[in-house]
């Protein structure tokens, strides 16, 4: 018997993207907001950001939160050990390097994606992954949000393929327990 017990907190700010992002699939947010450039949340001089390094106040690393929801699990192969999963992962972060829009009145502002490339984000992966694939429907489900307080929200949606070092020494009545496993490269590279 496969058992998985996903042990994740939700935090407030992560069913709000999640009820935005749903909001966005069905058609109540149109687009992204118009009008705005990456250069318009660089700071003033742009020698002060640098996308390798990750911000800093007052010297402290940056905090990193992570939100999973596991939607559902399927293709459980007990020959390959591994087994699927679809998920909504996000990652929230401050930079406080940013600058606001002048015309952002709202809570949070739709971003670019394309604008991550371009930003410092977390190196963050899944350690006992096998695949990872983007789910993409009719339109990439990834979204990015920038808040009042310069707090980054990156949501995906993927489909994970995950190692599971399964142990039959007891079938039929066994019980297994899989994890799915994240690091950061740079925890690695200290």
């Amino acid at each position: 018997m496969l058992m998985i017990r996903p042990r994740f907190v939700f935090s407030r700010p992560f069913w709000l993207a999640i009820g935005i992002f749903f909001s966005y699939l069905f058609g109540v947010v149109s687009s992204v907001q118009g009008g705005l450039s990456f250069n318009d949340i660089l700071p003033e001089d742009p020698k002060m950001y640098d996308k390798m390094k990750p911000p800093k106040k007052d010297g402290k690393p940056t905090k990193v939160f992570f939100h999973v929801t596991v939607m559902g699990l399927d293709s459980i192969n007990e020959g390959s050990m591994t087994y699927a999963a679809d998920i909504f992962f996000a990652q929230t972060w401050k930079d406080p390097r940013l600058r606001l829009p002048e015309n952002m009145t709202s809570e949070y502002r739709l971003l670019e994606v394309q604008w991550l490339e371009d930003m410092w984000r977390p190196d963050s992966y899944f350690k006992n992954a096998k695949s990872v694939t983007f789910q993409t429907m009719t339109i990439p489900n990834h979204y990015v949000w920038l808040y009042q307080n310069k707090d980054i929200l990156y949501m995906v949606k993927l489909t994970l393929t995950l190692s599971c070092a399964m142990n039959f020494a007891t079938y039929p009545h066994d019980t297994q327990t899989c994890s799915l496993q994240m690091e950061s490269r740079k925890s690695l590279l200290q």
